[in-house]
């Protein structure tokens, strides 16, 4: 089914999606391992199936994740897996390159954790969602935030209502949360921070600083309102 208003080249996105029912799409961290290998070898306009990377040449997290691709087909800003959903902040490259990705992402991912966990049918609750985000847009700013602050969920249910309280863990607890992009802005050396082109991006953060400076203002002067939705 074609989309109402299809995807523009050059133009960025935030693109979510959970699991059918709210279910959890990610229990084990072999299963989040996998999906983050996806988000890198699934963005590429040739075909590299994982399947053959990692059951028939034998290769590792840490090899695949450092793989010769092709032409990507999105660039990502940032990203965030939780137990139940996802979300991805991207600017699409070539034209169809959004639907391609998602299409290799969800369904690489899909057909792994049905045959893992031996079970059959949807994994995701429909098609992914979106919302074109222009580059001036004080949304995409606050996009940067909501989407690394997502996991606060996990340790501090209901944050966004009580912001203010106990900020020094939260600080703590997303540098230690590796299943998003965060680390990858406040200066941490790793295979994972080859998912994202920030080039492409606003140049909202010049250094590790600065990204570190706006995570301070936003849980001191943000209220729940000003979370994007």
């Amino acid at each position: 089914m074609l989309r109402k208003d299809p995807f523009v080249t050059g133009e960025y996105y935030h693109l979510w999606n959970r699991g059918i029912d709210k279910r959890n799409i990610f229990k084990l961290q072999k299963d989040y391992e996998r999906f983050i290998m996806l988000l890198y070898v699934a963005n590429n306009e040739d075909v590299i199936k994982l399947n053959n990377l990692t059951n028939i040449l034998h290769k590792s997290y840490e090899e695949i994740m450092v793989i010769e691709k092709g032409k990507p087909l999105v660039f990502i800003g940032a990203w965030c897996l939780m137990t139940n959903h996802f979300h991805l902040m991207i600017r699409q490259e070539v034209d169809g390159g959004i639907t391609k990705f998602m299409r290799k992402l969800g369904t690489g991912y899909s057909m792994f954790f049905n045959i893992k966990y031996q079970r059959q049918g949807a994994l995701f609750g429909g098609p992914f969602k979106s919302k074109c985000v222009k580059s001036d847009d004080i949304y995409m700013r606050k996009l940067f935030a909501y989407i690394h602050f997502n996991s606060l969920d996990i340790k501090f249910p209901g944050w966004e209502k009580k912001i203010k309280e106990s900020l020094g863990e939260k600080k703590d607890f997303l540098k230690s949360y590796r299943y998003s992009s965060y680390q990858d802005y406040i200066g941490v050396d790793r295979l994972e921070g080859n998912i994202l082109n920030k080039k492409v991006f606003p140049d909202y953060f010049r250094d590790t600083k600065s990204f570190n400076n706006f995570v301070e203002s936003y849980l001191i002067d943000t209220t729940s309102e000003d979370c994007p939705s």
